[in-house]
Order: structure tokens, then C-alpha cells, then sequence
């Protein structure tokens, strides 16, 4: 039972931590950015009398989506990315260092043998 748990569990934070990379996925972005252009700049520009036709239909503003949930998707989609790509550069940093002060705590006990032998 316990065993089934753990695997419920582990499927899950897998599919959680799919999320920001979907998120920050190219194929994303590209919708977000579609929507944002045709909802806000060509919703923006139809409220000009010569550029009427451009505007979006009422039932085309309600299937996509208003505005501010285009802009906030398309900023989480961003600061998803952002921080999933900082987060695996933060880890690949601190791997690199724990490697270098591992040497330097070899160079450090290698000169104390060195003290030892040399003094003796």
C-alpha cells in the first residue's frame, strides 16, 4: 500500500515539474503571443472607426479569452521558463563548486601529510 502511495506520489511531482517547462515551451509562448496580438493590439486598434473590422468579435473575445488572462498567461509563461532555466544552471553552479572545495579539501589534507613528513 505504502508502495502505491510513493509511485502516486512520484507520478505526480513529474507531471508537476512537466508544468513550467510546458509553460515555457516555444509552442507556448508562440499562442500566447497570438492571442495577446489579436485580443489586445487588434481589439486596441478596432476601437478606431477606420480599423473597425479589425476588432475581435464579442464571441471571439469570449472563447479566447479577455485580456488579462492572455497577459498573465503569457507572464507566467515567461517567468516559468526563467526560473526553471536559473534554477538548473543554480544547481549545475553549486555541483561545480562542492567539486572544487572536495579538491581543495584534498590539497589541504595532501599539505598536512606533506608538514607531517617533511617536519619529521
Amino acid at each position: 500500500m505504502a508502495d502505491e502511495s510513493q509511485a502516486h506520489t512520484s507520478k505526480m511531482r513529474k507531471i508537476l515539474s512537466f508544468i513550467p517547462t510546458a509553460l515555457s515551451s516555444t509552442v507556448s509562448l508562440y499562442i500566447y503571443l497570438f492571442l495577446f496580438i489579436y485580443l489586445v493590439i487588434f481589439g486596441g486598434l478596432g476601437l478606431l472607426s477606420q480599423l473597425k473590422f479589425l476588432a475581435p468579435s464579442a464571441n471571439a473575445q469570449l472563447i479566447l479569452g479577455n485580456y488579462t488572462n492572455v497577459l498573465s498567461a503569457l507572464g507566467a509563461s515567461i517567468a516559468a521558463g526563467t526560473s526553471a532555466s536559473i534554477h538548473a544552471r543554480q544547481k549545475k553552479h553549486q555541483n561545480e563548486l562542492m567539486q572544487e572545495i572536495a579538491k581543495l579539501h584534498a590539497k589541504i589534507d595532501g599539505l598536512k601529510v606533506k608538514a607531517r613528513v617533511d617536519g619529521d
